[in-house]
């Protein structure tokens, strides 16, 4: 049964790797002293794009269809200087590119750029497989709750590059469930139905 389980984590393992790297490419260019150019490529559908400042405040939200092209110009002319984000996020990754805004303009802030990959969840006879790519190897937790809210497992990890659990749901309660996964500055909420 264990191998079974490995062999079904190995395929989700593949199979996540294959779609995340079949997703399209971001790139972030400064054109001119204040305005971004945000290109993206083999855009699928929900895929989303933010324009963050540095305390996290959306100044751009937009949901895209799917597209062999997208591009967006933001004129960071008239926002205050500071730390800015571009984000893209997909089903299972989040893009993330630094830009400076001072007085000499807009810059890219060098080797900042980072993907946060999103924790992958599925349910397959009672048992539920948490799967998450931890190639940091980042301080996170883990915590799973019942449709009441009650804590069912609580884990604190950081030392594994892949992070993969099964949890038997078998004498649990038919019904919903979530997991809050919190990694540095981010929660990802996954709801399961079991």
């Amino acid at each position: 049964m264990k191998r079974v389980i490995n062999l079904c984590l190995l395929a989700l393992v593949i199979t996540t790797s294959n779609i995340a790297n079949a997703a399209g490419k971001v790139s972030v260019e400064i054109t001119n002293s204040s305005m971004v150019t945000v290109s993206l490529t083999e855009v699928v559908k929900g895929e989303k794009l933010f324009l963050k400042d540095y305390h996290g405040e959306i100044l751009f939200n937009v949901t895209l269809e799917a597209t062999p092209n997208y591009q967006k110009y933001f004129n960071l002319g008239n926002v205050a200087d500071g730390v800015y984000f571009v984000e893209t996020e997909s089903l299972y990754e989040v893009k993330v590119t630094p830009l400076l805004k001072n007085k000499k303009g807009v810059s890219l802030i060098n080797t900042s750029a980072v993907t946060v990959f999103k924790p992958q969840a599925s349910v397959e006879n009672n048992l539920m497989k948490v799967l998450f790519n931890n190639t940091e190897k980042s301080s996170f937790n883990l915590t799973i709750y019942d449709s009441e809210w009650r804590v069912l497992e609580e884990i604190i990890g950081n030392d594994e590059k892949i992070f993969k659990r099964t949890f038997d749901f078998s004498k649990m309660p038919k019904g919903e469930y979530q997991l809050y996964f919190s990694l540095k500055d981010r929660t990802f909420i996954k709801k399961v139905s079991i």
